[in-house]
């Protein structure tokens, strides 16, 4: 996801704006509703004037406004969970050991009703000190509790109670700065980095969240959960997670990357984005001194990756005497880098940017090892590419000790092999959006196998622009290309200078039913980054009005 909020020193106005946009799973129908909640008049007793994006069925706005002050969400990620291996009393199966001693596990009876089955499926869920044991239903139902294995407990903030509805119900009354903060005190699970602005024309972030200090370790690998060495023996208190208030900067940005650095003295995760995003946030902010909302939808909209622009003169650099590896040289030295739908050059790179990855890392991790590290060779690769005479180019399965140039002609013939047998033979009709497009499947019975009942459901596939850590993120999957997978679920711009001139957009539409015309009417706004009015005046609302819905209380 990507949030960032810019100062008013910075901005057409002298006030702050405010972005968002939450990167999620693609699905239909959307997964936000845009609702606004008007107290009239506002009090004590119904305080809230709030407008923005929830949850169907969750209480209050989650990212959104209110008169006073705006806000908006990424993830922080941190590291929340860890497995505990549990040593179990080999007389007893529901026992555990902990610092010397048996210890009863707690046992729940579950029933799982199953169609066409006339008795339930039971499953009895054992509970240690540090969570459930995940592992003793691998095998099935019927498979007996045995000690062949290690009983791996989970140990998970989210699996203890919370106080997130507490905390949006504050957060859409708070006034301020003061009041932000103490709303955030409640939020626990998941963490976010939180934007804030409000109307006196302050910026900040807060980050909250339940985060767990442990005794040892930094939960990365399963820990023995009979020792206690590794117990969670506090949280990160709430005033010394990462803060900030009127950055001399003038702007927040955030967009998954580490929002600390080495010497922040806890443990929040190391596993961050690796900050392309941010980076490309960062460098538009600041070629720009004076920004408005339509250059934040533009930011919004930007198919730039910066993880291209850094590989692309290494290819750009290569010869070759073969025609078609030439033609598609020349291709990519003539493209302007950005991942737009009718583009032959970004079709090209991201299939050599997949058989890349394959050339370079296949020999020595093996298939099953790759496929679970895609990503992470994709970031591993810029570290490489500078020493052309690195170990990793060379196929340790051939005699031969292939260089970096050599592995990367060899993906780029990988890539135009791929793309004419797909797209056809002439590159000048290569278009990304005919690889990469956007399925809207309804998550109840878009994937019902019936065909009839899919096309009524579903919706798409929609060519898009982007890919994947461009900040238009419409990411695929590395084992799966070239299908969206990742979307700006939501696209957010707040005016503190100007409540009504906010503007946001969602995926699909606000109802859920397939043959209502607000199903899939915000479809094409939305892959064409356009944005509606976020009304915030009465008179607005009234004005635009489609139908209005009164529910009057019956007496006794």
């Amino acid at each position: 996801s990507n949030n960032w909020v810019i100062a008013g020193s910075r901005t057409e106005t002298g006030m702050p704006l405010l972005a968002n946009d939450p990167h999620l799973g693609i699905q239909m129908p959307s997964i936000w509703y845009e609702v606004g909640l008007h107290c009239e008049p506002t009090s004590q007793a119904c305080p809230y004037n709030v407008i923005g994006a929830s949850f169907a069925g969750v209480p209050g706005v989650i990212i959104g406004h209110n008169d006073r002050i705006a806000w908006g969400v990424t993830n922080v990620n941190p590291d929340v969970q860890d497995l505990f291996i549990e040593k179990v009393n080999p007389e007893n199966p529901n026992q555990y050991e902990f610092q010397g001693e048996w210890v009863d596990m707690e046992i729940a009876r579950e029933e799982i009703r199953v169609a066409g089955e006339d008795d339930p499926v039971v499953l009895f869920v054992r509970r240690t000190r540090h969570g459930p044991i995940i592992n003793d239903v691998v095998g099935g139902t019927e498979e007996e509790w045995t000690f062949g294995w290690q009983p791996l407990a989970l140990s998970w903030t989210a699996l203890q109670p919370g106080t997130v509805p507490r905390s949006i119900l504050l957060l859409n009354q708070a006034r301020n700065w003061e009041e932000f903060r103490e709303a955030l005190r409640y939020w626990d699970v998941p963490s976010q980095n939180f934007v804030y602005a409000d109307v006196e024309g302050n910026i900040g972030y807060q980050m909250p969240g339940r985060v767990p200090i442990r005794a040892s370790g930094d939960g990365s690998m399963p820990v023995p959960g009979w020792t206690g060495e590794y117990e969670w023996v506090d949280y990160i208190p709430y005033d010394e997670l990462p803060r900030a208030f009127n950055p001399p900067e003038g702007y927040i940005v955030t967009a998954n990357n580490a929002v600390v650095g080495p010497d922040f003295p806890y443990f929040i995760s190391m596993d961050w984005s690796p900050g392309y995003r941010a980076r490309r946030i960062v460098e538009l902010i600041e070629a720009d001194p004076s920004l408005s909302v339509e250059d934040l939808q533009a930011i919004q909209g930007d198919n730039v990756s910066v993880w291209t622009r850094e590989v692309l003169p290494y290819v750009r650099a290569l010869s070759t005497e073969d025609p078609r590896l030439a033609q598609a040289l020349g291709l990519l030295q003539s493209w302007d880098g950005r991942a737009v739908r009718d583009s032959a050059g970004v079709a090209l790179f991201e299939s050599f940017r997949l058989h890349l990855v394959e050339r370079t890392f296949a020999d020595e991790l093996g298939e099953q090892l790759l496929r679970r590290a895609k990503g992470d060779a994709v970031v591993a690769l810029l570290d490489l590419l500078p020493d052309p005479n690195s170990p990793w180019f060379d196929d340790v399965r051939t005699p031969e000790t292939e260089t970096r140039d050599q592995i990367l002609l060899q993906a780029l013939e990988d890539a135009v092999d791929e793309l004419t047998e797909t797209l056809g033979s002439d590159m000048r009709k290569w278009r990304w959006g005919d690889l990469h497009g956007a399925t809207f499947e309804n998550q109840s019975l878009g994937q019902s196998g019936i065909a009839l009942i899919e096309a009524l459901f579903n919706r798409g596939p929609y060519p898009v622009d982007g890919t994947i850590a461009t900040v238009n993120n419409t990411a695929y999957s590395l084992n799966r290309p070239y299908a969206v997978s990742i979307v700006p679920s939501y696209r957010q711009i707040v005016d503190l200078a100007d409540l009504n001139g906010s503007l946001s957009m969602h995926t699909t539409g606000q109802s859920g039913h397939p043959f209502h015309p607000h199903y899939d009417d915000m479809i094409d706004p939305w892959r064409n980054i356009q944005y509606h009015p976020m009304l915030w005046d009465r008179a607005a609302v009234e004005a635009s009005a489609e139908a209005t819905l009164v529910l009057m209380p019956v007496g006794p």
